[in-house]
């Protein structure tokens, strides 16, 4: 009997290290496909929200009166309208110029001769209506997106879903910019002519760099999606370390090149 009871102790003993073990390679199995399923793409996590952005352009420049005058609590009004993307693109003889960019923005935005001069969305326009009309949309596409800054880049991630089955293809442009740029009477070269406020004034919206340097329209993201697509990116995008009230906007284009502009504005975020 005394064996017998031993032998049972043993046998215990030794069924227990064996569901141990068994437990032990089970949280590791676990833990092991858990970590292989993670997303390689950061950008996979986000959630974009189906919601329709409006998207206001402004050409200005320090030197234009009217820019100050006008155009800069214009971009203002537009960008306080609701969700909506505010992009000022300074031209040339302005320190905040990017000629790349300029250039490529006007030659599917002219500024039609002059400045200010503003689009919304596809229109060419100053009327607070055409963004009204905007933001009424029914959006076909949605996205969302994160940054995280280093010493002299932006790291951006963006996800792009559709709502809607569309044979076009896309481009998405992930732009840079900045607020809070001292433009007073103070600033040298950054003071903006013609503000009612030149004590303080503050240059806001300003674009500085672009997922693509030579074009604001970024590049090629998807031809021909399907309902429910989704497309995830991520950017490295240099800034300057002088660069400080810095962050990333992303807007998606519907291409279309038998009509101008060839970049239809489809939605955007920041």
């Amino acid at each position: 009997m005394i064996e017998n009871k031993e032998h049972q102790a043993v046998t215990i003993g030794i069924m227990k290290k064996i569901n141990l073990l068994i437990l032990f390679i089970s949280v590791v199995f676990i833990s092991c496909k858990k970590e292989n399923n993670e997303p390689v793409n950061p950008a996979d996590d986000l959630i974009p929200a189906q919601l329709q952005w409006g998207l206001a352009i402004n050409y200005t420049a320090t030197w234009c009166y009217y820019c100050g005058e006008w155009g800069a609590p214009l971009i203002h009004e537009f960008a306080d309208t609701g969700y909506v993307v505010a992009i000022s693109v300074h031209a040339q003889n302005d320190p905040m110029f990017n000629g790349m960019l300029y250039n490529s923005l006007t030659s599917e935005r002219p500024t039609g001769g002059g400045i200010p001069s503003f689009w919304v969305g596809d229109v060419q326009t100053t009327d607070m209506s055409a963004m009204t009309s905007l933001l009424n949309e029914i959006p076909v596409a949605a996205l969302a997106i994160h940054s995280d800054r280093s010493a002299d880049s932006l790291k951006v991630e963006v996800k792009t879903v559709f709502y809607e089955a569309d044979s076009s293809e896309f481009f998405l442009s992930v732009l840079i910019l900045e607020d809070g740029i001292d433009g007073s009477a103070n600033a040298g070269n950054y003071a903006q002519n013609g503000t009612a406020n030149p004590d303080n004034y503050k240059h806001d919206f300003v674009l500085r760099a672009s997922s693509v340097p030579s074009n604001g329209y970024g590049e090629s993201l998807i031809t021909a999606p399907t309902a429910g697509t989704e497309v995830s990116s991520v950017y490295s995008i240099y800034i300057s370390p002088e660069w400080d009230d810095v962050y990333a906007v992303a807007i998606l284009w519907r291409v279309d090149l038998w009509s101008s502009p060839a970049f239809k504005y489809v939605n955007a975020v920041k």
